[in-house]
């Protein structure tokens, strides 16, 4: 199994046991990105990573910072690729077996290239692309960052990127015009490997400025998941 890194926010313990239960089960050893909480990114910090008039949390803040730091470990330690997971990721039962045909599949692209591995909030590849037996399929933006596999690579190309363009926006969308133009391609295995518990409603997101409760989440998640998934997907509904 590949390395892997988890992005974890000391300040939320609860779901500390969630995604140590998680890899174990995927049999997947992994390493904590605990730096920058937000209280503990300084001004110095701040002002070398974000635009000045960037209207992000805290939070949102520290969750790029994380994101971050994993790329630098993964560019220092010069690995060929890696998992990163945020720690509220649910991964599919047979996370392990998928993911060894989807790297597997993967290798059919050049590099630069990264997987994204989750559904995000429930972006799927139209059923008009899909092919009997294909997994991979060219999207049309960054699925969040819940799951996603990178090297060496890809990370020394995206921590360039964001030293030319400090951000004013969530990292995830940051990269949605990023990696287009450094042209690295957004992958995306379907079905996806993973789900993102502070979108379905598992978790209270900390991130959510608009302070939804957990069932609205979860009902929310719900609903968008069967329009995206099966309703617009099949039927081509707009």
């Amino acid at each position: 199994m590949l390395p892997a890194y988890v992005i974890h926010a000391k300040s939320l313990p609860e779901r500390t046991d969630h995604i140590r239960t998680e890899l174990d089960r995927a049999g997947i050893a992994f390493e904590w990105v605990l730096d920058f909480d937000a209280d503990e990114i300084t001004p110095e910090v701040d002002i070398a990573y974000f635009q000045p008039d960037a209207n992000l949390t805290a939070g949102q803040k520290s969750c790029a910072l994380k994101h971050i730091v994993a790329m630098q470990r993964i560019c220092e330690r010069q690995q060929e690729l890696a998992l990163i997971f945020e720690d509220d990721a649910l991964l599919v039962p047979d996370f392990a077996g998928q993911l060894r045909r989807v790297l597997a599949e993967a290798e059919r692209w050049p590099r630069p290239r990264i997987l994204h591995l989750g559904a995000a909030t429930n972006f799927y590849t139209p059923a008009s692309q899909l092919e009997p037996g294909r997994l991979i399929y060219e999207g049309s933006r960054v699925r969040n960052m819940e799951a996603y596999v990178l090297g060496a690579v890809e990370a020394r190309a995206r921590l360039d990127w964001i030293a030319r363009n400090r951000m004013s926006e969530p990292i995830d969308i940051a990269f949605n015009r990023g990696d287009v133009e450094m042209g690295i391609p957004f992958l995306w295995p379907e079905p996806p490997l993973a789900e993102q518990g502070s979108l379905n409603g598992v978790f209270k997101s900390s991130l959510d400025t608009k302070h939804h409760s957990q069932l609205q989440l979860r009902v929310q998640f719900a609903i968008q998941k069967f329009r995206r998934r099966y309703v617009k997907r099949w039927l081509n509904f707009s």
